[in-house]
């Protein structure tokens, strides 16, 4: 039941309820805002896209598994 809805009765069930729901759509609306304000910078800044240097590394190159190690014969 909403507000505006003949049956609805202001008690303290539908107020917490409906005090909840409106917070959480409030949180999810302003994540989605965020998010497209941030797309829509990002697009309008004058950055290019691909700049130099980015993603050229690859973060995994150095790490090795332990069982590779042991393969080897480095440590047990």
């Amino acid at each position: 039941m909403l507000p505006f809805v003949f049956e609805w009765q202001w008690d303290i069930g539908h107020a917490v309820f409906m005090g909840l729901f409106y917070l959480a759509l409030t949180i999810v609306s302003l994540g989605v805002m965020g998010a497209l304000g941030m797309t829509f910078y990002d697009l309008y800044s004058g950055k290019e896209v691909h700049e130099e240097g980015h993603g050229d590394e690859d973060p995994w190159a150095e790490y090795t598994y332990k069982h590779d190690k042991a393969d080897r014969g480095e440590y047990a």
